[in-house]
């Protein structure tokens, strides 16, 4: 039986690309199939979120958690067609360099959800020199940089998702994220933690006397429908100097990716 569940959690639904992610990021979850379905067919999701959409009461969909819906393009593309049907807001997780046909696509996309409803993406960068190390198979920062300012010439609003922030990454690489995403156009920046489960996965390439210095605690995982129990680490001072460094040059901070999805959609609201 395949395994695809919904949750509704501050008004949005996540929903799966159904693919495993070929970018591979160190610091990944998705890897074990957790939080989300490893390999299933678009159709299944569709109907499946159909259903729930009789059952629930929500506003917006978030595309893209277990994997990217544009390592897929062709699949991407045809999911978010179908999405647009069920009425809601709409906001994609990427970190594709996203142009041509499919920016095209994109926009086709945008033009059809009207002016009553909101396409928004968030692009995901969690480093900017360590990135070949870190995300060694995904778009270079500056491609990513390039997805934002394509997406912002369309209409399309784009926050850049620092997550998770991670604690070995120097505090001046983060501010040459924060220069280059500003630059590109971005609407805001989203910060969060680093998770890992009980086998200490996903940050294992974090050195373990700097990991033990950085707070944890388990928790499950809120806005999964599955509801893993994983260790959530967080240093909150260190995150406050990324916001208050962020605020100083003039970007916007949120701390859930729903409340920046929120901001756009509190932006046509009359």
């Amino acid at each position: 039986m395949v395994d695809i569940q919904f949750k509704v959690e501050k008004g949005r639904v996540l929903v799966p690309v159904g693919l495993p992610c070929p970018f591979g990021c160190k610091y990944c979850y998705t890897r074990n199939g957790e939080v989300g379905p490893a390999r299933v067919k678009p159709d299944e999701v569709l109907v499946h979120l159909r259903k729930f959409a009789t059952q629930h009461e929500f506003t917006t969909i978030q595309f893209g958690y277990d994997s990217d819906p544009f390592a897929f393009p062709e699949r991407g593309i045809a999911m978010l067609q179908c999405l647009i049907e069920l009425g809601k807001h709409i906001n994609f997780s990427t970190k594709a360099c996203i142009e041509g046909t499919v920016l095209d696509a994109l926009g086709e996309i945008r033009h059809k959800l009207g002016k009553h409803l909101t396409l928004s993406a968030l692009v995901s960068l969690s480093c900017w020199e360590s990135a070949p190390i870190v995300e060694p198979h995904t778009p270079t920062p500056a491609e990513r940089m390039r997805t934002v300012n394509n997406l912002k010439r369309i209409g399309i609003p784009a926050f850049i998702a620092v997550r998770p922030l991670l604690p070995h990454i120097a505090e001046a690489e983060y501010e040459h994220l924060i220069d280059g995403a500003l630059r590109a156009g971005c609407d805001g920046f989203i910060l969060g933690p680093l998770y890992a489960d009980e086998k200490g996965r996903f940050v294992k390439f974090i050195p373990a006397e700097i990991l033990r210095n950085v707070p944890g605690r388990k928790v499950v995982v809120p806005w999964s429908a599955h509801a893993p129990v994983w260790t959530r680490y967080e240093d909150e001072t260190r995150m406050q100097r990324i916001m208050v460094l962020a605020e100083a040059k003039g970007g916007h901070v949120f701390w859930s990716s729903a409340d920046a999805v929120q901001s756009v959609v509190d932006a046509i609201t009359p």
